[in-house]
């Protein structure tokens, strides 16, 4: 039987909400993180609906931007889809403690195999949720991000990954940033590209590297004095309008970009495409993030809230999230991109000589060797994936 898709399995309101998700988180906290996954923490916010009443019920959906319905079916929607992708990976899980009664309604809503047992015994459990977050990120992350030395009753956890190579390699060079805060350090990328893969609007210039298995990872540089928040935002409205910007190839050798210039040169063929060098330092990013700095963004300050909690369809015991919290990496390297994020939601009580150039072509080359916004999206679907700002690339 043929498998769903991504673009199939979510409808296009369910991907813009989950995207939206993505902003105004990064764009609400007071600095970006290098590595985070909205994506990550979505499905999470839904099972969590699923389990809720009342106000808090109320304030989950909205941040998660669904409706009760919705809740019910995206996780598993979501699992079964990205099945189809191979360079994704995706898991939800929930241990439960022993003096735990879930709701069997609630329990029968969940994919799959999700529940798992927890023993109240650190020594015995995080070995266990250590093994799964290893495995389901396939060695990319090799520890659950919560603390077992407080006390857990039910732990809600998503693992994603992906992994592409990219379609065009990179060729790697050491110093070549003769400016700025990047100048002689790490490795630098470079490549060329005869299609269109970059676009420039009134302040931003907007990179996209594709991959394959229909993965792309899209690069922003902004305005020097632009905050971060700013750049991040106007690479979501990008990577969600393909007639965003305009074409590099529209730009003028005296009206550059931002990190764009354009130049002319003469060749014995006709150019036939655009023509852009892209020039991009190496990164290597970890990041651990706790999601209750984030409640309001993240529909969590009633599910935090150990009076106030609601979660009645969840379990007989009065619970609220006591710990929620997100580990990442990224690696973007010449050959491709690997990026995982392991999101936990803990619950307590409460060659030769060429012919004679003939032809002039123009290329645009845009380097990025300052701080840049960037994010990896399924490219079919439009569904953002991880992204973050690169201030130390680390690589």
């Amino acid at each position: 039987m043929e498998q769903t898709t991504l673009q199939d399995a979510l409808s296009a309101d369910e991907i813009t909400a989950a995207n939206e998700l993505t902003r105004r988180w990064l764009t609400g906290r007071a600095e970006v993180p290098a590595v985070a996954s909205g994506l990550g923490i979505w499905p999470l916010l839904a099972v969590l609906a699923t389990g809720a009443v009342e106000a808090t019920l109320e304030e989950l959906l909205e941040a998660a931007g669904i409706d009760i319905g919705q809740a019910a079916a995206v996780p598993t929607a979501l699992l079964d889809a990205v099945q189809s992708a191979p360079a994704l990976s995706l898991a939800l899980a929930a241990w439960a403690g022993p003096r735990v009664a879930l709701d069997p309604d609630w329990v029968a809503g969940l994919p799959g195999d999700a529940i798992g047992a927890l023993t109240g015994d650190p020594a015995v459990d995080a070995p266990a949720l250590d093994e799964w977050a290893d495995r389901n990120t396939g060695g990319l992350i090799k520890k659950m991000p919560v603390s077992l030395d407080e006390s857990i009753e039910l732990l809600l956890a998503s693992a994603l990954s992906v992994r592409t190579k990219w379609r065009t390699p990179f060729e790697e060079h050491h110093g070549l940033f003769q400016t700025g805060p990047w100048k002689d350090r790490g490795k630098v990328l470079s490549a060329s590209y005869r299609e269109e893969v970059l676009r420039v609007g009134p302040d931003t210039a907007v990179l996209t590297v594709p991959g394959h298995d229909d993965i792309d990872v899209l690069l922003a540089l902004g305005r020097e004095e632009a905050r971060p928040q700013e750049v991040v935002s106007t690479l979501i409205d990008a990577a969600a309008d393909p007639r965003w910007g305009r074409s590099a190839s529209d730009l003028t050798a005296d009206a550059p970009s931002i990190g764009v210039n354009r130049y002319e040169y003469r060749s014995p063929d006709p150019q036939t495409a655009p023509e852009t060098n892209a020039v991009v330092p190496a990164f290597t990013l970890d990041n651990e993030l706790d999601l209750l700095e984030d409640a309001a963004v993240l529909g969590l300050e009633l599910a935090s809230d150990d009076e106030f909690a609601q979660f009645d369809r969840l379990a007989a015991q009065r619970l609220y999230v006591s710990q929620a919290k997100q580990v990442c990496t990224a690696v973007f390297s010449a050959t491709g991109f690997e990026a995982a994020a392991v999101t936990a939601f803990g619950m307590d009580w409460m060659g030769s000589a060429p012919p004679e150039p003939i032809h002039k072509h123009r290329r645009a080359v845009v380097t990025f060797d300052r701080p840049f916004a960037y994010l990896a999206r399924h490219r079919p679907s439009g569904l953002i994936l991880i992204g973050g700002w690169v201030d130390n690339p680390g690589g």
